[in-house]
Parts: C-alpha cells; sequence; structure tokens
C-alpha cells in the first residue's frame, strides 16, 4: 500500500484559503465550523484531537464495532464528510483500545480489509462469529484487543503483509475458541 503507516493522513487542504504569498487568511463561516467541529470533538471524542477524532470517525464509520441503521449510517457519514467528528455507540473506546494497542486510522482499516478477505469458517477466532447483526442493521464487529494487540507489530516491525499478519493474529488466538459442541456428540 502507498500510505505510510505510521502516520495517520494526509494533512488538511488548509493551503486552500491562503492569498498569494501562501499567508492563510481568515474565513469567518469556516474559523466557525472549525470552533464547532473543535467543541464536537471534544465532547464526543475525549483524548483526541479533532484532526484524529475526525480520522477515526471515517473509519469507524466502514468497520463499526457496533450494528447500526443505515438511514443512521447515511447520517453520519453525510456529518463526516462536512467534517464534523460525531462518535457512533463504542466509537470512542474502540478507538481508545486500538491505539493503545499500536492502531492509527491506516493501520486499523488495513486489519479489517484483510480481514474481509478471509473467510470466518476458516477460523474459530475470525471476530465474524461474534459480529453484531439485527434485521434492520448494518452488522459491526467488534474490536477485540485481546485477538489484534500484536497485529501492528507483526505488521510494521516484523514485516508481514496484511493479510498474513491478520492470519497469523487469528491462529495464534484459535486456543482460546474452543470447538462448537455438537448435539449429535454424547
Amino acid at each position: 500500500m502507498p500510505a505510510d503507516f505510521h502516520d495517520s493522513f494526509p494533512p488538511d487542504d488548509s493551503a486552500a484559503h491562503a492569498d498569494r504569498h501562501g499567508v492563510p487568511h481568515s474565513n469567518g463561516a469556516a474559523d466557525r465550523r472549525d470552533a464547532e467541529n473543535r467543541r464536537r470533538a471534544a465532547e464526543q471524542w475525549p483524548g483526541f484531537e479533532p484532526e484524529e477524532a475526525l480520522r477515526w470517525a471515517k473509519v469507524l464509520l466502514h468497520h463499526s464495532p457496533d450494528p447500526q441503521r443505515a438511514g443512521i449510517k447515511a447520517q453520519m457519514s453525510s456529518a463526516i464528510a462536512r467534517g464534523i467528528p460525531i462518535a457512533g455507540p463504542d466509537w470512542v473506546s474502540t478507538a481508545d483500545s486500538a491505539r493503545a494497542d499500536g492502531f492509527n486510522p491506516v493501520l486499523y482499516t488495513a486489519l479489517f480489509e484483510s480481514l474481509r478477505t478471509i473467510p470466518k469458517t476458516a477460523f474459530r477466532s475470525h471476530p465474524g462469529h461474534r459480529q453484531a447483526t439485527f434485521t434492520t442493521y448494518l452488522p459491526g464487529t467488534p474490536y477485540e484487543s485481546e485477538l489484534w494487540s500484536d497485529w501492528p507489530k507483526l505488521f510494521l516491525t516484523e514485516g508481514f503483509e496484511a493479510r498474513t499478519a491478520t492470519t497469523l493474529a487469528l491462529l495464534r488466538a484459535e486456543p482460546k475458541f474452543p470447538r462448537p459442541h455438537n448435539d449429535d456428540q454424547g
């Protein structure tokens, strides 16, 4: 992947609001919007800078730890696209746990995108088995620190590609997830 996994995302497009000498100029509406977004981030994402909160919100919208109604997700997506760092249930605690394990939004995305390529039937430890689903909701996949805490090290330090690091983490966790009991066995 061409992204730098040690950095989260590129800086914002603040240069678009500069004069011909590159000196930023004030835009009253934009300044008020920024102040409002900072206030919302501080309220909904304690311990996160507003830009980091927005990056986590973008990622968790697509890799939500909890199920969400499609209409609510559409509204959330619209707010996030406008730069509003909103948070769904469990998003802040998920981002906090993942961040403590060495993830940033880019790494978290790489993990969950690679996880999509591995069928849940391949591993008892696959979080797809614990995915929360409801009839009228889009499913959510929980972040489990005990399962993924070594993933950043496998990927960044040991140099495994994302899918291999994901497979290794799932394989290591297999003993923690007993085989399901079959009713036919006595």
